[in-house]
């Protein structure tokens, strides 16, 4: 036998050992636990998904879902923040997590007031403009709640699944294992929701779509200011 294949008989047996201690080191059932509680978490009642339930009943299921996209990219950006420490940093620092918070709901704040004043100038918009917004809002809206960074700071570290495998990586695979869950999610839920008849262009309620938004705005920014 020669010398090279002696070799790589080697690496793949070496290869085949680690992956098999990884397979040995990895708890499989924390793993499905988390998939579970993430799903509960997603469908509880919060503002992201009530904010996609009402954009999909009031604007239809393709801007529900740019809304969906947005908020859900925003998990992945809260994922590398914990995973940096740069997020566990701002929790321990009252002034900036203060400002940050301050700053996000003074942000909805601002939202609903507009929203309440181009009430009537929103249907003037055409519908090609607005959507280009749908994607963005969504993403803004989950990157000026502090309140994600902290909830995945308090979350991740009691799912750890590996005996041996780095934190970080652990936390950046649960942190990419919810925003998959969650995007599903809220795209099922801008689907079907949009089915809803209640709020056809025959209720009156239809020419109040405003209102909808307006309160779901300013329940966000109760939401970040509650301690």
């Amino acid at each position: 036998m020669s010398v090279k294949l002696i070799y790589l008989n080697l690496t793949i047996l070496n290869v085949f050992l680690n992956y098999y201690y990884i397979y040995l080191s990895m708890h499989f059932e924390i793993l499905l636990a988390f998939c579970f509680s993430s799903i509960i978490l997603t469908l509880s009642p919060g503002p992201d998904i009530l904010y996609v339930l009402t954009q999909s009943i009031t604007e239809g299921k393709k801007r529900a879902v740019l809304v969906s996209v947005g908020l859900t990219t925003g998990l992945i950006i809260h994922t590398i923040l914990v995973v940096s420490g740069l997020s566990f940093l701002i929790s321990e620092n009252k002034l900036i997590f203060n400002f940050l918070k301050f700053f996000g709901a003074g942000y909805f704040f601002y939202l609903s007031i507009r929203t309440f004043l181009r009430r009537k100038k929103s249907d003037l918009v055409p519908s090609s403009n607005k959507t280009q917004n749908y994607f963005k809002k969504g993403l803004v809206m989950n990157l000026l709640n502090p309140k994600v960074s902290l909830f995945f700071i308090a979350l991740l570290p009691g799912f750890k699944f590996h005996d041996h495998m780095n934190v970080e990586i652990q936390f950046l695979i649960l942190g990419l294992i919810f925003w998959v869950q969650a995007t599903i999610i809220f795209i099922l839920v801008s689907i079907f929701s949009s089915k809803l008849k209640f709020m056809d262009s025959k209720n009156e309620i239809a020419s109040k779509k405003y209102l909808p938004e307006i309160l779901i705005y300013l329940f966000v920014a109760f939401w970040i200011l509650k301690p």
